[in-house]
């Protein structure tokens, strides 16, 4: 029996309206991580959101044409390795953008600073309140308190393409920030990005300290520990953990060192010395760590400074705490390595900066995926198992076909969706990741590296004839 047009007509708009919900079933069943990345990003970079944080920090700069979130839509593109350049990028969305590429990098190159560290203050403060309402999304670092770990991060030189930077041979920094890293849900609460790669780390602490909140604990290196940070820490009612410095602080010893114990990289005693600022006196806690192996600087022990009460954190807690510290520096090789913080080609700092936040940006939503499966699967499954170089890899090579397939009308319910639906969905999610197609692969020790007896007169040689020479000595 022969169907009519109007029938057929009718049995392909109902295919075309059941397609994109089908096709994305089938991405949640094959590639479950992909579709919970999509959809963090959905919720946490909604255009209107985005418009909304430019409207309420940009000082000079005005959406005409072109939006801020679709700035932040390309940027994040080239974030996340999908598309290997802004240009190409652009390219994607050209016809969305309705803008020629120099009006792009026109945008780009004038995006304040404060714009950049606001778009992360206040996603990380949407994306912390997803992780809240996990299972067992949050660490416990020290009970009943938030650790924050705090370091710098200088960009690398950029290519010499502006012509202020063609007539010199060094290399031309666009700039750096300071980071402030959640210990307990692994995102990056906080930016203060400087144009001026060149200044001392220690010149962004006032602008810092003026947003640090109160009852947290500031974990950092000895760069950090200066008289003016730890008192203005103090005003605020900000605790910390922090590496001493041989030079920055006039302090005294009160009273004799104590044994209290071992950890595992060495034995702990503590002190109580005396911090002097002007008239202030100011009694804290010393501990310090004897190390059972130096450090790369040949340090044999390290000292904390720590305002902690001792009723509540022993000196041993604190110590542990501080060797976390390390996660931070983590979370930059991912930057750099798995996603794409520099972009060598944006020479100007001002957009430099903010394609560093986009990348922080893309690091966040993965940080609420990891921790949906800290949830599904157990955090010491996911801390020995996961690799994040593996998953991260999946997604920009998977993100392309999920975007050609599945119909943006599919994504409204996650964009529309508040915490705690979006919570449970992505746990629900994660509960189907298959972790064997994403293994952490542990290096071994290294090898001591054999003196090198020959090549001081010739500076290359043939693999193939080593391998031969080799192949001869062997008996």
């Amino acid at each position: 029996m022969m169907l009519s047009a109007l029938h057929i007509v009718q049995g392909v708009e109902e295919a075309t309206r059941m397609l994109p919900k089908s096709v994305l079933d089938r991405f949640v069943k094959q590639c479950p991580a992909v579709v919970m990345v999509r959809a963090t990003l959905e919720n946490l970079l909604r255009p209107e959101r985005l418009d909304q944080i430019f409207e309420q920090s940009a000082e000079r700069q005005y959406s005409k044409v072109l939006l801020f979130s679709q700035v932040v839509a390309v940027m994040s593109a080239v974030a996340t390795r999908t598309h290997r350049s802004v240009h190409a990028a652009y390219l994607a969305c050209r016809q969305e953008l309705g803008v020629s590429p120099a009006a792009l990098y026109e945008k780009l190159n004038h995006l304040e600073p404060n714009v950049s560290s606001a778009l992360i203050r206040q996603t990380a403060g949407d994306a912390a309140k997803v992780i809240d309402a996990m299972p067992a999304g949050r660490r416990n670092v020290l009970p009943g308190r938030e650790v924050y770990y705090l370091d710098g991060n200088h960009l690398a030189g950029s290519e010499h393409r502006l012509a202020v930077t063609r007539v010199t041979r060094e290399g031309v920094l666009p700039g750096q920030s300071l980071a402030l890293l959640d210990a307990q849900r692994g995102l990056i609460m906080d930016l203060v990005p400087c144009e001026d790669g060149h200044t001392q780390e220690r010149a962004l602490l006032p602008e810092l300290l003026i947003r640090l909140p109160a009852r947290i604990v500031i974990v950092a290196d000895r760069n950090f520990c200066t008289t003016k940070f730890l008192f203005g820490m103090r005003q605020q009612g900000t605790s910390f953990i922090i590496r001493q410095h041989a030079s920055t602080l006039t302090w005294k010893t009160v009273g004799q060192r104590r044994r209290i114990g071992r950890i595992e990289t060495g034995v702990v005693y503590e002190q109580k010395v005396e911090l002097t600022d002007g008239p202030d006196r100011w009694g804290l806690r010393r501990i310090t760590v004897q190390l059972d192996r130096p450090t790369e600087n040949g340090d044999t022990e390290i000292h904390l400074l720590s305002d902690l009460p001792a009723k509540s954190v022993s000196a041993k807690r604190i110590a542990s705490a501080y060797r976390g510290r390390w996660t931070i520096e983590g979370v930059f090789q991912t930057l750099t390595d798995v996603l794409r913080c520099e972009v060598e080609t944006l020479g100007y700092p001002k957009a430099a900066l903010f394609a560093f936040a986009t990348a922080v940006l893309a690091y966040n939503v993965y940080a609420v995926v990891k921790a949906a499966l800290r949830s599904a699967h157990g955090e010491q499954v996911i801390e020995e198992k996961l690799s994040d170089d593996h998953l991260m890899d999946h997604v920009a090579r998977a993100h392309t076909g999920l975007e050609v397939a599945v119909d943006p009308v599919a994504w409204k319910p996650y964009q529309r969706s508040s915490a705690r639906p979006l919570a449970r969905v992505l746990v629900d999610l994660a509960k189907q990741v298959d972790l064997a197609r994403y293994p952490k692969k542990r290096r071994g020790p290294k090898k001591p590296r054999p003196v090198r007896t020959r090549g001081n007169r010739n500076h290359h040689v043939a693999t193939a004839r080593l391998l031969a020479a080799q192949r001869k000595r062997a008996p």
